[in-house]
C-alpha cells in the first residue's frame, strides 16, 4: 500500500520547508494527495508569504496513522496559489510504535540528561516532538543507547508546570535528516502523566479546528 493512499482525504500534518539561506520553517497544514506521486498541501493563509522557498532542498511531512509514525521526503513541485504547494514524492518510511496513550506530534522545550552519571550534562532541544502518557519521542545531536535511563524535563506549554520524569531509550531511528529519540516514562508523577494527557487532547482539538480552518479557506 502507498503511503499516498492515507491521504486520499484531508489530513493534518507537520511539515518542514526549506528556506532559502538554507534555513528550515515547520508548519501545521493539511495535505491530500492529487494523483500519485504528487500531492497538494494546503497552509492557513498568509502562512507562507513571509518565507522565499528553495525548491532544490526535499521538504519533510510527518503525520500519524494508527501508531505509525509516517514519513514523507518530497520536492516541491510547483506553488499554485499563495497557500498551496504541490509536493512529488521522493522516499517514505514509517516507525511502528505500539502505544497504550493516544499521541500527538507538538512543539516541545525538552531538557535530558543520563542519570547514570553525576557529571552529564544537559541538553536541550526545542522542537517538533511525539508525546503521550507512555512516552516521548524527540530529535538530539548524539547517539544514546538502547535501555539507558535519561532524566528528561519537558516545557509542554509556557502556561503550563515543568513536567520531571525519568524515561528509557526503547529506540532511536532517523526521519529524514535527523535522529529521534523514544523515550518509555518509567518514573513519573501521576499528576504529570495526567497533565500531558490533558495536553494531548487539546492538541487534538487544535488540529482538527485547524483542518476545519484550512478547509474553510478553500
Amino acid at each position: 500500500m502507498s503511503i499516498l493512499a492515507y491521504l486520499d482525504d484531508y489530513r493534518v500534518v507537520k511539515i518542514t520547508l526549506p528556506i532559502e539561506g538554507g534555513a528550515v520553517a515547520q508548519f501545521d497544514a493539511v495535505a491530500r494527495v492529487i494523483k500519485a506521486p504528487q500531492f497538494e498541501v494546503i497552509f492557513l493563509t498568509g502562512q507562507l508569504k513571509e518565507y522565499a522557498l528553495d525548491p532544490t532542498v526535499l521538504c519533510l511531512l510527518v503525520f500519524d496513522v494508527a501508531g505509525a509514525i509516517k514519513s514523507i521526503q518530497a520536492r516541491i513541485d510547483h506553488q499554485p496559489a499563495a497557500d498551496k504547494l504541490v509536493l512529488e514524492l521522493v522516499e517514505s518510511f514509517s516507525y511502528l510504535q505500539k502505544r497504550e496513550y493516544f499521541r500527538v506530534d507538538a512543539e516541545l522545550v525538552i531538557s535530558w540528561w543520563r542519570v547514570d552519571d553525576e557529571d552529564a550534562a544537559v541538553s536541550t532541544v526545542q522542537g517538533t516532538a511525539n508525546i503521550s502518557g507512555g512516552g516521548v519521542r524527540f530529535p538530539v545531536a548524539e547517539k544514546v543507547s538502547r535501555g539507558e535511563h535519561l532524566g528528561v524535563k519537558i516545557l509542554l506549554n509556557v502556561d503550563l508546570p515543568l513536567i520531571e520524569c525519568v524515561g528509557e531509550v526503547v529506540g532511536s531511528y532517523l526521519l529524514g535528516r535527523d535522529h529521534f529519540l523514544a523515550l518509555k516514562f518509567v518514573a513519573i508523577e501521576n499528576d504529570d502523566r495526567d497533565e500531558i494527557i490533558a495536553f494531548c487532547l487539546a492538541e487534538q482539538r487544535r488540529q482538527l479546528r485547524l483542518k476545519v480552518q484550512v478547509l474553510d479557506s478553500l
